[in-house]
Parts: C-alpha cells; sequence; structure tokens
C-alpha cells in the first residue's frame, strides 16, 4: 500500500534559502569554530522540535538525531541513503524508483506516506518538487547539515499542516570561516552505477565576527543502471501458478495479440495467426528499464547575516539548484479496439480468411482489441530538467525583558520541464490501420491526410521506418510549484519562575500561499498520446493564514520523586481558503523526571493534513497499478460466489479462469483530484521513559510507545480494493462487500479485461498505526591506542521500531475490509513494514583514524493478500553490514574509504507481487556490494 499514491509527474527541486544552507551527500562534516550555541562532541544536543527548543533526551515528544559525522561515515552520496537505514522511515521514492519514479527522492515517516512527513531546513518549510508540495532530499547537501532531527509524532500545532507523522528537520551550519573542498566517488562491484560529488564551500566573518557570508556549490551525476546489468531483474518473473517462478512479462507483444470474442492469438512475423499462450509469448519488458536512474544536479547556496545590534539582527538566504533525470522504460505498449482491413496484403491467406469469417456486417474490417508494444519505435525516454529556487530575507533580536523577535519571508519555486520520446499518437495509429487498396492495387491509408503511412502490426518488426516516424508523436509537459511564507512570532524563554525553573512562551502568526500547475502540450491534455500515462492539466492554489502559540512550564522541582515535572502545550488555528475552512491543532505534553537518572514523557497532539495542491486541482490520468483480474483466477470456476459476480460484470462464462487478459499483473487505471476534499486530522498519543544512570557515564537509553489514528483519509481506494469491495476475498468467501463499486470497473468489449478503473482521489477510510521506537547510546575511552595515540574512544549506537500494529482500511463504508499491515508487503500494503527494524553503529576513534561498522536488520514479512497464494509468500530477514574507515592524513586532509553491503547480499525475488524490478528496490539493496573513497580539504 503506497500511501501516498504516486503519480506519473514526477519532477526534481530545487531550493532557494531556508536559515542557513542544505543537505545532501556524503561528504565529511564542515567544521566550524567553536560556537557556544553549539554544543561540543558528547554534549548533549539542543533540537528544534520545539520553538522553545531543549534537550532532545528531555522533550515530550520523541526524537532522533542523525549527526554530520553519521552521515559521513554512512559513505553515502545522497541523503535519502541515509535516512532510509532510520528505523522510523520507510522506504519512498528513491534512486531506484523508475516507474513510478522521476529522479526524486522523499522521506515516509511511519509509512504513513511522504505527503504526511513534513521536512522543513532550520524549522522552515521547504521548496516542494512538484504540486503534491513534497520536498526531494536531492537538493539538500550533506556537507552544511549540523544534524538532521527526526520529531515522530503529530506537530501541526507547532508546525502547521503535513506534519502527522512527524517533522524531518535539517539544521544547518552557519559562521563557517575558511575554504573546504570535498570529492567523493562511489560504485559498485560490478563496475556500473557510478556516483560522482564534489563540493566546494567558502566562507568569512566580517565586522568582528557580528556578521558572516557564506557560499557553496555542489555538482554531482550518478551513472544510470539496466535492469538487464543485473541477473535477477533483466528478466520479468511472474508466478507459474504452482508455486514457482517463471519467465514472463506483458501481454503487449511484439507481434501483436489480438482478442475478437474473449479468444486471442497472435501475429507471426509472416501475417499469420497462431493461438496466444501468456506463458511463452509474453514480452519481457524489464531489460529497457534502469534499475538506478540517472542524475546530474548543480546546486549553488550563499547566506549571510549582519548584526546590526543586539535588537537587529538581519539575515539572507538563497539557493539555486537545477536538477536533471531520466526514467526509461520498454518500447510503448498500445492496447485498444482498433478496425483491422479483413483482406490487407500484410496478412496471409489464413488469416485474411480467419477475418473474413468474422466480419459480421460485411464492410471489410474487423473490430479487435490489439495488444501491441511498439519496438519499431524505440523505448520510451522521460528527461526531465527542474530548476528551483529560494530566498529567504528577515530579522530577529532581542527587544527587551527577555523577549526576542524573529520575522521572514520566503518565497520559492520550482519549474520542470519533461521530454518525453517513444510516444505515439492514438489517432494515427487508427488511421494508419485503417487501409484499402488504391487504383493501383496498393495497400495504402484510407485517410491519406497527413502522409499517412500504413502501419504493419502483424508481425513481430514489421512495422516500417516510415510508418514508426508517422505515429511517433515527441511531447512535452511543464509543470511549476510556488510558495510564499510570511511569518512573525515572539517568544520568551524566561517569562516567570514557578520555583522549578523559567516558562517560555511563543505567539506567533503566518501566512502561506500555494500555487501550482501542470502544463501537458496538446497531445497530452487530450490524450491522443500512447506511451507514458496522458494526463490533464491543472491549475490552482490556496492560501492559510494561521495564529500560534506555545508554552512550557516546569511546575515542580527538586522534591521527592520529582526532580523535575514540566507540562507544555500548543494551539495553532488555521483559516484555508478551500473547503477545509477554519481548522484547530493543538498538543499537550509533560516530561517528569523522577531523579537524575530516570525521566518519564508524554505527548497528545491533534494534527491535520490539507489537501495538496495536485490532490485539489489535478486532472485525470492513466496508471498501471499491479493487481489481478478475480474472474482469470482458478478459484473463479470453483467458487460459486465469484463465478456468479464474473458473469454478472460481463465475463462470458466460458472464459471464466481462463487468462482471457493476456496474463496481465497490471491493470489500466484512470486518477485524478478532487477540489471538495477536507483535512484530514490524526490524533496521536506518545508515551516515553529517558534513562541515563550516573552509574555508567556517557549511556543513554530511550523507549516510547506511540499510536496515530488519521481519519478523513486523502487517498485513492485502490484498484486492488474497488476488487475487493466488488468481488469480495477469500476471508469472505467472495462474496461481494458492496457490488456497487462493479462499477468503477469496465471490460473490454472484446477482450473483457479490466479497463479504466475509475480511482479517483477522496476522504476514504484511515488508518491507524502502533509501535515502540526505542534507542541506547553509549560512549567509552579507552586508555589505550594506536597510531600515536595513548587512548581511543568507542561508541556504540542502536536504533529501533517494533510496528505492532498497522490498520489500513480503504473504505470507511466497508470495515471489513481493513487489513493489518505489520510484518506484510503486497499489493495493498505496498513497501514492507517489517516488525522489528534495527540499525546500530559502532565507530572506534584512535590518533588519525576511525573505524566505523554499520548494521541494518529488517525482520521478516509476509504477502498480504490472504486469498491468493504466490510463489514467494514470505521474504526472509535481511541483514546489511557496511564498513568505514577514516584517516586524518593531516591537519585539514582526511581521506576516507569504505564499503557498503560487505556481504554482497542480493533482494528478494518475487514474482505477481513484486513492486518493480522483481523485488522492492527502495527496502532491499538492488546493486550489491559497492565501493566508495572520499577526500576533505580545509584551510
Amino acid at each position: 500500500m503506497r500511501l501516498d499514491f504516486r503519480k506519473r509527474l514526477l519532477v526534481s527541486t530545487l531550493l532557494l534559502g531556508v536559515a542557513t544552507p542544505v543537505y545532501a551527500q556524503t561528504v565529511a562534516p564542515v567544521e566550524t569554530p567553536a560556537d557556544p550555541a553549539a554544543p561540543a562532541d558528547g554534549d548533549t544536543i539542543v533540537v528544534t522540535g520545539s520553538r522553545l527548543g531543549g534537550d532532545s533526551l528531555k522533550q515530550a515528544s520523541p526524537i532522533s538525531v542523525v549527526s554530520a559525522k553519521e552521515i559521513a561515515l554512512s559513505g553515502q552520496i545522497n541523503v535519502e541513503s541515509v535516512l532510509k537505514d532510520l528505523p522510523q522511515l520507510i522506504p519512498s521514492t528513491t534512486g531506484a524508483s523508475n516507474n513510478p519514479g522521476g529522479g526524486v527522492a522523499t522521506a515516509d515517516l511511519r509509512g504513513l506516506g511522504s505527503t504526511r512527513t513534513l521536512v522543513l531546513v532550520n524549522n522552515r518549510r521547504y521548496v516542494a518538487y512538484d504540486a503534491n508540495q513534497i520536498v526531494d532530499l536531492n537538493t539538500i547537501p550533506a556537507a552544511l547539515i549540523e544534524r538532521v532531527d527526526i520529531v515522530t509524532g503529530g506537530r501541526s500545532a507547532v508546525y502547521g499542516s503535513d506534519a502527522i507523522a512527524g517533522v524531518v528537520n535539517f539544521v544547518m551550519k552557519k559562521d563557517f570561516s575558511g575554504v573546504q573542498a570535498n570529492a567523493n566517488y562511489r560504485i559498485n562491484e560490478a563496475g556500473d552505477g557510478g556516483n560522482f560529488n564534489g563540493n566546494l564551500l567558502l566562507g568569512g566573518n566580517f565586522e568582528d565576527g557580528r556578521g558572516n557570508a557564506t557560499i557553496y556549490f555542489d555538482y554531482t551525476k550518478r551513472n544510470g543502471i539496466l535492469q538487464s546489468a543485473r541477473d535477477y531483474s533483466k528478466q520479468a518473473q511472474v508466478d507459474d501458478g504452482e508455486g514457482g517462478l517463471i519467465a514472463g512479462g506483458s501481454g503487449s507483444i511484439e507481434g501483436t495479440r489480438f482478442a475478437i470474442g474473449g479468444v486471442n492469438r497472435k501475429f507471426e512475423t509472416d501475417g499469420s495467426y497462431t493461438p496466444y499462450d501468456s506463458t511463452t509469448d509474453a514480452y519481457n519488458y524489464a531489460p529497457s528499464n534502469y534499475l538506478q536512474v540517472p542524475q546530474e544536479r548543480f546546486l549553488m547556496s550563499a547566506q549571510t547575516h549582519y548584526e546590526v545590534s543586539p535588537a537587529l539582527n538581519v539575515y539572507a538566504e538563497g539557493q539555486f539548484i537545477n536538477n536533471r533525470v531520466k526514467n526509461k522504460l520498454a518500447p510503448t505498449p498500445y492496447t485498444g479496439s482498433v478496425e483491422i482491413d479483413a483482406d490487407s496484403s500484410f496478412l496471409s491467406p489464413a488469416s485474411q480468411a480467419l477475418l473474413k469469417g468474422l466480419d459480421t456486417d460485411g464492410d471489410g474490417y474487423v473490430t479487435s482489441t490489439i495488444y501491441r508494444r511498439l519496438t519499431e519505435v524505440g523505448d520510451r525516454v522521460s528527461s526531465l530538467d527542474n530548476t528551483a529556487y529560494r530566498a529567504v530575507l528577515g530579522a530577529n533580536g532581542d527587544i527587551g525583558g527577555g523577549w526576542n523577535y524573529d520575522a521572514y519571508y520566503s518565497y520559492s519555486r520550482t519549474k520542470s520541464i519533461e521530454t518525453q520520446i517513444g510516444n505515439v499518437s492514438n489517432s494515427r495509429v487508427l488511421q494508419a490501420l485503417r487501409t484499402s487498396y488504391d487504383a493501383s492495387g496498393n495497400l495504402v491509408c484510407s485517410d491519406t491526410s497527413n502522409g499517412c503511412v500504413p502501419l504493419n502490426i502483424y508481425g513481430a518488426g514489421n512495422i516500417s521506418a516510415a510508418a514508426a516516424a508517422f505515429i511517433t508523436i515527441p511531447v512535452q509537459n511543464t509543470s511549476t510549484i510556488s510558495e510564499q511564507v510570511a511569518s512573525a512570532s515572539i517568544s520568551n524563554r524566561n517569562l516567570f519562575d514557578l520555583g522549578a525553573g523559567p516558562v517560555g512562551i511563543v505567539f506567533g502568526t503566518e501566512y502561506r500561499r500555494e500555487h501550482g500547475s501542470y502544463n501537458p502540450d496538446f497531445a497530452l491534455s487530450s490524450g491522443d498520446v500512447v506511451g507514458f500515462n496522458a494526463g490533464e492539466g491543472l491549475s490552482g492554489g490556496y492560501d492559510v493564514k494561521e495564529a500560534y502559540t506555545e508554552v512550557a512550564v516546569p511546575l515542580l522541582a527538586n522534591i521527592p520523586f520529582i526532580k523535575k515535572l514540566e507540562v507544555n502545550g500548543a494551539y495553532r488555528y488555521s483559516y484555508y481558503s478551500t473547503a477545509a475552512k477554519s481548522v484547530n491543532t493543538y498538543s499537550g505534553g509533560v516530561v517528569w523526571s523522577l531523579i537524575d537518572d530516570i525521566s518519564l514523557r508524554g505527548q497528545y497532539s491533534r494534527a491535520v493534513r490539507a489537501p495538496t495542491v495536485s490532490d485539489l486541482y489535478s486532472g485525470s490520468a492513466q496508471d498501471f497499478p499491479a493487481a489481478t483480474d478475480p474472474c482469470t483466477t482458478a478459484i473463479a470456476l470453483t467458487n460459486t460466489n465469484l463465478n456468479a459476480s464474473c458473469v454478472a460484470t460481463g465475463v462470458p462464462a466460458a472464459l471464466i479462469g481462463t487468462a482471457y487478459d493476456g496474463g496481465s499483473t497490471q491493470i489500466q487505471t484512470v486518477n485524478g483530484g478532487n477540489p471538495a476534499l477536507r483535512e484530514e486530522t490524526s490524533d496521536t498519543y506518545t508515551a516515553g521513559i529517558v534513562l541515563q544512570p550516573r552509574f555508567l557515564p556517557g549511556f543513554s537509553f530511550t523507549a516510547d510507545y506511540y499510536k496515530i489514528k488519521i481519519a478523513n483519509y486523502i487517498s485513492t481506494v485502490g484498484t486492488t480494493n474497488l476488487i475487493r469491495a466488488c468481488y469480495g476475498d477469500a476471508d469472505n468467501g467472495y462474496t461481494p462487500y458492496d457490488s456497487s463499486y462493479c462499477a468503477s470497473l469496465p471490460r473490454d468489449s472484446n477482450s473483457y479485461a479490466i479497463t479504466d478503473a475509475a480511482n479517483t482521489l477522496a476522504n476514504t477510510g484511515g488508518v491507524t498505526t502502533r509501535g515502540v521506537d526505542f534507542e541506547a547510546r553509549y560512549g567509552m575511552p579507552l586508555n589505550f591506542g594506536a597510531f600515536g595515540s595513548a587512548t581511543s574512544k568507542v561508541d556504540f549506537r542502536i536504533s529501533g521500531t517494533r510496528l505492532i500494529a498497522f490498520d489500513y482500511n480503504p473504505l470507511a463504508a466497508i470495515p471489513d475490509l481493513t487489513i493489518n499491515c505489520a510484518g506484510k508487503f503486497g499489493q495493498t500494503c505496498g513497501n514492507p513494514y517489517a516488525k522489528w527494524r534495527l540499525s546500530a553503529r559502532t565507530t572506534y576513534s584512535t590518533g588519525p583514524v576511525t573505524v566505523s561498522v554499520l548494521y541494518r536488520y529488517l525482520s521478516p514479512v509476509k504477502d498480504d493478500d490472504s486469498g491468493t497464494v504466490y510463489a514467494v509468500e514470505k521474504i526472509k530477514a535481511y541483514n546489511y553490514f557496511d564498513l568505514t574507515t577514516s584517516f586524518d592524513v593531516k591537519p585539514g586532509f582526511t581521506w576516507t574509504v569504505g564499503v557498503n553491503n560487505i556481504f554482497n547480499k542480493q533482494p528478494p525475488i518475487l514474482g505477481d507481487n513484486q513492486e518493480q524490478a522483481n523485488t522492492y528496490p527502495s527496502t532491499y539493496d538492488p546493486y550489491g556490494r559497492a565501493f566508495f573513497v572520499s577526500t576533505n580539504i580545509k584551510f
């Protein structure tokens, strides 16, 4: 279940500004001068999960922290590859996402969808890459990251809409002085997928340290990898129906499959026909697809601040990013009802005789549904050129009496231009298929306009170059998303003291405007294009006016069993220009420190997610999700309920239980936006414990229980769930849950396959998830060392999540469709929701050398469809190990080498229940062992 149901329109992003640089690469961390606000190594980290700040271990909401050092040790070029190893995040779109894909990388806390995870940079909203208002992690350079704070649980009262699952906040370095250059290169053991990053950071202080200016340049180039480069992905795999996997693919084949009256046949190269067999004749679409999407990115970031006086500090930031990516798919599969010329000279005498016998009205043409892979046209390639920028201008300062203010204005805009090749014009295909003979006996188009050339689809490789050129249609679309934010707040962290510590309070107001557009060219918007999914344009936006407050009140301190007792609360009122109108969010929490060693904490939050521009205004678009027509399965022959439903929905009794759909594992679907959508609401409860025993210095342990319940869930129902609603499932004996949903599953009149399933956005059912997060850290100095050092240090960190339940109900009206995705994967749940996710790092440092080992664990998962027995019903547990060694060659020069996936663990291979590339490539490493090297020079 991809809880953020991704569209085909995918663009990268650029960001201009935010209160300091950005993040996303794996270079060595930037060193900054000592700053009283910045903790020294080993000190507690002051987090920004609350506008009032505080120690990460003493917040009411659970907070995880990833340091710049850990990012550097990972050896990863993009931050997406670092964050996906965190137990709280479920992999979403990554560099392995080709279809759907788009070259972007997104964050998905708890597996609730990337639209429900708010990504911030220095506590400010960042630029989105498309009308779904999601941040592309590729646009944030890792060299500038001070740390990453992951705040789980609803935080809408503090940060506004979208923070239902939580917040990923990138805190950037500032006041850098000097020059730093970094280069990083990684390559797979197979010798492919080379990934280079180089960056340069320049900065300096002025006016005796009252001001600073920093500029940063970053270049990344990632080579693509085709699925043909790996044995396990070069051939599409499908279930053989007997518990094994066999070579499979698409029912749209090079030689043309054609269906008349539910009988499937195929054309041979000489124009003759033979019966179609899905087990041997399916087209292998896998080799042409990318396993790793190629990318080229240039980023520039600048920032400055100047303290005019304690009451006035002005700051400005700006970023520019150009990100270019490609997606590649197999040649266009043309499907649809056409008129075939029964006496075409392209056909053999036997084929002519067959068609003439089926020409019931005697007009010389036979209506047939064809499934043709247009290999003569070439692969489908989508080239995305994304340009984004963001600017921030603001001021803050001390206005006396302990009061401080911060006010800023930001503007960001992303423009994406997508150019597609490999598409064909539907109208021209139909024109070129309808043929007749001229006076000289030559086969010509009946309509010769536009230079029409007859199209010979009757056998593989038979389409002439002239005919391919006639039907080919290059297309282009442009999309933009812009955001304006005006924000002002005043705060006092020492308002008064009740005897247990200073009371802190924040008041603020914010105005935000979002606007997006998608402008396909005429062919795409008219629906005439076949290849990449066609879609209508969109243009729309909304604004929201908000006022908020937050308070933290220490109540008691230093009495028996109460070292400190503090409560906090937050409230935000929002008024949307959309149907959501007035929205209230709020939270309350408590931290109770029994003694210095032990603290208990708890939090309740009401959060919201307003519909995005895309949710509200996107036009109709095609999609091809994985789904199985139940009437093609063997159970449809023996189960009387299912058999009756199949007959009632138009499948001839003689075809039930056969592969009349060509053995396809995808169903053509139509989706789109809905301007009447209301906001989602969520209730989040967390309760936890923090241990910092004084008898074990350097050790800390946290464990937090969470429960998140989302109502008015914005989503498509999903083609698989529409099928379950219409036909029932094994759990209820295939009794329809609600037969009215069958109207959303129309069937083709010739092949009887489900075509154009209606799957538009709505406020559907809901999600309830429960689990426990835990983390332990321990740093221990040692009285021995090496490489000229008499001492050393070892650091341990283990983080984990135990997923107790993930109950997903796609239709509020049918609660029986609820499925618990904990420990499952498949066509409903999507990416694996492992019950146990662990990440552990051990680092040993002595003198100039640091050695670090990262261990990652995913527990076993089972398929989510109890009514279908797949060849692979269970994916076993996975263990990954990474090794990094860093050398301080001399002051200012660091060299790092490492290997990811040391034991070359291969991904699980699946058939009908896969995501893409015969596996789940965003969850399980699809590339194998990889090596990396980086250098960092500072002077």
